[in-house]
């Protein structure tokens, strides 16, 4: 009896785990959402500090973060929490690996970050190094469109 209580419990948590979708991180299920609220200081981007309100960051979630640096950004990092308020409350902050956090388009206005897994976080993302608007700051590195498109366009498509 114990045995077959086993098997049928391991059988479950191994289906669970081999699901083939438990989230749609689709674009059209997940389009930008524009982040505005943070501004840069100096030349440097943060969307909080480290023991601020992070971003809500489910699986899928896409953020447009306008940046405010006048030009491309040169570096990025991205950190990830599991609690809302960063190391304040006895939080900690993680650099986020593989798909947790993907750059998926950098411009002279925007930072488009995805979750590209399905885990819950808490995001927080520093952003610097950019040159003036008038700098050519289009270097292809991955994570940038094709030269004059943007990021995001909102609610101009």
């Amino acid at each position: 009896m114990w045995a077959a209580a086993c098997a049928v419990g391991a059988s479950a948590a191994l289906a669970a785990g081999c699901a083939s979708s438990r989230c749609d991180r689709s674009e059209d299920a997940n389009p930008p959402i524009e982040f505005t609220e943070a501004v840069a200081e100096g030349d440097i981007y943060e969307t909080s500090a480290p023991d601020g309100e992070l971003l809500h960051f489910p699986g899928g979630m896409r953020y447009a973060l306008k940046h405010h640096l006048g030009g491309r950004p040169r570096w990025w990092q991205v950190y990830l929490s599991f609690e809302p308020d960063g190391t304040r409350s006895g939080g900690t902050l993680a650099h986020a690996a593989g798909n947790q956090a993907e750059v998926i388009c950098v411009d002279d206005q925007h930072l488009v970050v995805m979750n590209g897994s399905c885990s819950e976080y808490w995001l927080r993302v520093v952003v610097g190094g950019a040159e003036g608007a008038d700098d050519d700051s289009s270097a292809d590195d991955g994570a940038s469109g094709t030269a004059g498109e943007r990021c995001y366009r909102g609610d101009d498509g």
